[in-house]
């Protein structure tokens, strides 16, 4: 007797509260199985590494998934980044998450991803934040897209604890992308130094 494969669920989500390739921790990706571009609204209940439920522990979203804001394009990715807070956010060691909501986006499926980096006076990307002069954009699809983009400080490690972001600085006006194109934003002299990361992602269409 066969048995019918498992049909695969239009979304899935996991988490990572310690990041392996030097990237941020706490990182939250949720992937798309399906052939429609989608606002998903995201709930959560952090918990321990024993599995209990912190009530107390408050979560916020660098992107705000939690308020419904970034695009989930049909069969790509949404990354958002997870900071704890208030009594018991040391523990947190994991995090339950529901789709609280989705709305359907007429959006097309990405045929790459997106990419913002750190870029130096000769454009280069770089990791060091002293040398952070600029933000990098690159939109290699054969189509406009429209980024809001952030950037981020981290707290110093503690232990072996998830390394949190203390401070968020998004641009103020979100930035249209037109097809295969690269676009760069120069930062004021007095933050360089101040951030360490920079991060984006995508919103619903605002070009014509």
């Amino acid at each position: 007797m066969r048995r019918k494969p498992r049909e695969q669920r239009p979304f899935s989500i996991t988490y990572a509260p310690i990041a392996t390739d030097g990237g941020p921790d706490q990182v939250l990706t949720v992937e798309n199985h399906t052939d429609v571009s989608v606002l998903p609204t995201l709930s959560f209940t952090p918990i321990s590494m024993y599995g209990h439920e912190l009530p107390h522990v408050v979560t916020q979203t660098v992107h705000g998934s939690h308020l419904g804001g970034p695009l989930l394009p049909a069969h790509g990715s949404l990354r958002d980044i997870l900071r704890f807070d208030g009594p018991g956010s040391r523990q947190v060691r994991g995090v339950r998450v529901e789709l609280a909501a989705v709305e359907e986006l007429d959006h097309p499926a990405l045929e790459k991803d997106t990419r913002s980096v750190m870029i130096d006076l000769e454009q280069k990307a770089i990791d060091d934040p002293t040398n952070f002069w600029g933000i990098g954009l690159v939109n290699p699809n054969p189509f406009g897209v429209t980024m809001r983009v952030s950037l981020l400080e981290y707290e110093e490690r503690e232990r072996d604890f998830p390394r949190q972001v203390v401070d968020v600085v998004t641009l103020q006006e979100d930035v249209d992308l037109a097809s295969v194109s690269n676009h760069v934003i120069w930062l004021p002299e007095d933050v360089r130094g101040q951030f360490h990361e920079v991060v984006h992602h995508l919103r619903q269409p605002t070009y014509a």
